[in-house]
């Protein structure tokens, strides 16, 4: 059977609340579902709660960003413990500085000449937490854009006039806190598109994640070829990683990205989990006593870039 250990929800950017993913995954038919909301674990109790009694095994998880020579590279955790303190301080920190760059956006869009405020942005994300999708909700609903898309485009891209960055742990930082808490640090979508595979550039960014402690990379994803996943594969063994993978389901924010099969073609392996699982016991096993575990570093500012957040 499959499994899909790369999917977002309300508590993030996704459209589908824990629960609806939940029931989304058993009607697809696959064995495992990862929750990897970005910079939270708020969606995770009601996630493993729902999953509970149905033939859908819920593995908690995390998307983390993390600043990268100017720009960003993302990490999922799999297996973690979202009661860690570590991992929730970080995520605090960040989604601390979220907020900061939100209210800088608007900002930005009032000096466009776009009249949307901030509590137009708040409306559409309820109680979660906010992310250019909800930007581009609130666009919509100003009649200012036709679609989402459009408003990325126009506004909210990496590359839009409306755009501000912020700031991101480093990779070691984000990598040492998913460990933490007992998780797995994945590499994720380290390659996309229809573009060549380059593997000299792949294999010198896996050489550093390596070098970070990641344990894993996102072979199978959404927007790899077939071509570009047999190369990632191929890079992750030669550094000794496991493998994982997913659709990076959003629902309605990423149109076209179907929950455990992507644009059509993926099929993540229930393979995949026992090499996974046995990273994060080892993790588990090494973490020292609470008493002695430190604080974590400050964070470094990042240009950005990635999935929508």
């Amino acid at each position: 059977m499959a499994i899909d250990l790369h999917t977002h929800s309300t508590a993030s950017d996704g459209t589908l609340t824990p629960p609806e993913l939940v029931r989304a995954g058993v009607a697809a038919g696959l064995s495992a579902l990862a929750l990897t909301d970005h910079d939270t674990v708020a969606g995770l109790d009601a996630f493993i709660e729902a999953a509970a009694g149905t033939p859908l095994r819920a593995i908690a998880g995390v998307e983390v960003a993390a600043t990268w020579y100017g720009g960003s590279l993302h990490l999922v955790g799999l297996f973690i413990d979202h009661r860690e303190p570590g991992l929730l301080s970080l995520l605090a920190r960040i989604r601390g500085d979220r907020e900061i760059r939100n209210r800088a956006m608007v900002e930005r869009l009032n000096g466009l000449g776009v009249p949307v405020t901030y509590e137009e942005v708040q409306e559409q994300a309820g109680d979660e937490l906010v992310a250019r999708p909800h930007f581009a909700a609130a666009l919509v609903k100003r009649g200012i854009c036709a679609t989402r898309p459009e408003a990325f485009s126009r506004f909210l891209a990496t590359n839009g006039p409306a755009y501000v960055r912020r700031f991101l742990p480093m990779p070691v930082e984000a990598v040492a806190a998913i460990h933490r808490a007992g998780g797995v640090a994945v590499l994720a979508h380290p390659l996309g598109g229809s573009r060549p595979v380059r593997r000299g550039r792949l294999r010198g960014l896996v050489r550093r994640m390596a070098a970070c402690g990641i344990d894993a990379v996102e072979t199978l994803y959404s927007d790899h070829t077939a071509d570009q996943a047999r190369t990632a594969a191929e890079v992750a063994a030669a550094y000794g990683l496991a493998q994982s993978g997913g659709s990076d389901f959003h629902g309605e924010t990423l149109p076209g990205l179907a929950l455990g099969v992507g644009r059509g073609e993926l099929c993540v392996p229930e393979a995949f989990l026992p090499e996974l699982e046995a990273r994060a016991a080892r993790h588990r096993l090494a973490q020292p006593s609470p008493e002695v575990v430190g604080p974590l570093p400050a964070t470094r500012r990042s240009a950005g870039g990635g999935k929508p957040a």
